[in-house]
């Protein structure tokens, strides 16, 4: 009978540390599953997922893919320089970080509501203001966070650049390819958080 009580006691005091060496502070492949699958967009990966509002809209954090750091940084240059020249409405170096197609589609429209009196970017800008500008206020202190880039043939030239501004704020800035440069695609920043 004795024999029976120490194999019986052997096996429970196994079973038990089995039980308990699964339990508690370290990663487990069974702990990473779980989180992945609670994890909202497991798939996208990198700076964006700070921008992921859970059940919001996170088009432009799940488009296309993370640019690469040479294209964030040079996106980074364009943004930084582009809101310096806002700020300050100097509208001839705020357009020259335009893309041609925000150029034109700007011009354009000033150029149509003012009877043909607004002839391109600057003169544009000056005409819009704030309407077109935003508040002026260069709430970038830093790189951007991440560059999203698009994958699919009619995405390649399109970009979207997010940052979290010094405002406290998030925001996004469409960005147009030209010539293997991110230029802008708009002229003022967009709030993410609004």
């Amino acid at each position: 009978m004795g024999g029976r009580l120490i194999l019986w006691s052997a096996c429970a005091l196994t079973l038990l540390v089995v039980a308990l060496s699964g339990c508690g502070g370290g990663s487990s492949s069974t702990t990473e599953a779980a989180e992945t699958e609670s994890q909202e967009y497991p798939w996208i990966k990198g700076p964006t997922r700070e921008f992921l509002e859970p059940g919001g809209d996170n088009v432009v954090q799940t488009f296309g893919e993370e640019g690469t750091k040479a294209e964030r940084e040079q996106a980074s240059e364009v943004i930084a320089a582009w809101m310096r020249a806002r700020a300050i409405q100097d509208w001839k170096k705020d357009c020259s970080y335009f893309g041609q197609g925000y150029n034109t589609s700007i011009t354009d429209d000033a150029h149509g509501v003012t009877h043909g009196r607004v002839k391109n970017c600057p003169q544009a800008l000056a005409y819009f203001k704030h309407e077109a500008s935003g508040d002026y206020v260069n709430n970038l202190d830093g790189p951007i966070d991440s560059l999203r880039v698009g994958i699919f043939k009619s995405q390649l030239k399109q970009g979207w650049a997010q940052y979290h501004g010094n405002d406290g704020k998030d925001w996004i800035i469409p960005l147009e390819k030209e010539d293997g440069r991110w230029m802008v695609g708009i002229a003022s920043p967009i709030e993410r958080n609004k």
